[in-house]
């Protein structure tokens, strides 16, 4: 939930619910991504190569489950070890909040919070 000092409507949370509905909505995009992928491999393997579906489930099935959920949640949790989960457009997502420095020129921005080259790679 986003940060009710966005000021966003219906923003009723605080940093840590944004951090975790950032975390679940990376975490669910990204899964469902590479099990649309993986539904599609078996597919082909079965119809295509002829593969049978016990073939698929000893070959293949385990160690693709393993990888999928590992990158998944390495995707996921970068972010949230670098606190780069912060409000934008009234959701969370892997970006970094900026803000008009103190020490700097007027108008210049400086990082509040997050990180660039997280933002960059997953954003």
């Amino acid at each position: 939930m986003v940060p009710k000092e966005t000021e966003w409507l219906w923003a009723v949370g605080n940093t840590a619910s944004c951090s975790a509905q950032g975390f679940f909505l990376v975490f669910g995009v990204v899964g469902e991504i590479y099990y649309q992928a993986a539904i599609s491999l078996n597919i082909l393997l079965l119809i295509v190569f002829g593969w049978k579906q016990e073939t698929f489930s000893k070959k293949v099935e385990k160690p693709m489950h393993f990888i999928i959920i590992a990158f998944v949640l390495t995707t996921a949790i970068i972010p949230l070890a670098y606190e780069t989960y912060n409000p934008d457009c009234g959701q969370c997502f892997p970006v970094v909040l900026m803000d008009t420095c103190s020490t700097k020129d007027e108008g210049e921005l400086c990082i509040v919070r997050g990180n660039e080259q997280v933002q960059s790679v997953i954003g």
